[in-house]
């Protein structure tokens, strides 16, 4: 996110405008990594104020650390750039949502795209199949609850992190025919709301094109304010 937060900035994030979202991991300490996942809550968040708006910059668990409870997730912070129902592509570094060029932040540093050929198997969703770049990538819908899509085999590549993981699904390719939680589906339909984040230095940024969508439950609040800062004249100020 450089240079809209530098290391050492802290920042106010505010949890209530997007809801409150109640512990899922009632037993642990605000100190530290001390919890008991033994007992788990279920996820529920309060009615928030607002909602996620393009170009907010939120702070969210981090939806790839498989190895802590949700709300125990290292915490990370980037820029919206789409949201759940939208359809984003990226083509030689130009960021389009719903087939409208997104408009950039100031601090995005620009660069020679790379070339639309070469594949990058860092890059989500890590398959020769889909041979994305971090300049060039999509089209990608963004899951939005409730809608189905169609288990074809591209599909299955693109979604088989939300499905599995994030909304607890046991997911099985049997001769080319999707398997979920042992039924034969030909059709999804998404749990929950997702998010396509970025950094605003874009081309040091490990952010949405490289693991995927940020899930509704993963969601911690609004970074508002920049409270201090190692560098004058930022402390107290929007973070916009």
């Amino acid at each position: 996110m450089h240079q809209t937060l530098l290391e050492g900035d802290n920042i106010y994030v505010n949890k209530l405008a997007y809801g409150a979202r109640f512990p899922i991991t009632p037993l642990s300490l605000p100190i530290g990594n001390n919890y008991m996942d033994a007992i788990q809550i279920p996820y529920f968040r309060m009615p928030g104020y607002s909602r996620v708006n393009y170009n907010d910059v939120i702070v969210f668990n981090f939806p790839m650390d498989d190895d802590a409870p949700v709300d125990e997730r290292k915490g990370y912070v980037k820029r919206c750039i789409a949201l759940p129902g939208d359809t984003l592509k990226i083509k030689r570094g130009v960021v389009s949502v719903n087939g409208k060029k997104v408009k950039e932040a100031e601090t995005i540093v620009s660069s020679n795209a790379i070339d639309s050929s070469i594949y990058s198997p860092a890059v989500f969703p890590h398959s020769s199949q889909i041979k994305w770049n971090s300049d060039n990538f999509g089209p990608l819908y963004v899951p939005r609850k409730g809608e189905h899509i169609v288990l074809t085999k591209n599909n299955v590549l693109l979604y088989k992190t939300v499905i599995e993981k994030h909304e607890n699904n046991k997911l099985e390719i049997k001769n080319d025919s999707v398997f979920i939680n042992d039924k034969y589906r030909m059709t999804y339909t998404f749990k929950m709301n997702y998010y396509f984040t970025m950094g605003d230095n874009r081309n040091n940024s490990i952010d949405s094109r490289f693991w995927g969508f940020v899930p509704e439950n993963h969601l911690v609040g609004k970074a508002s304010y920049i409270l201090s800062s190692t560098e004058n004249n930022r402390s107290f100020t929007s973070i916009r």
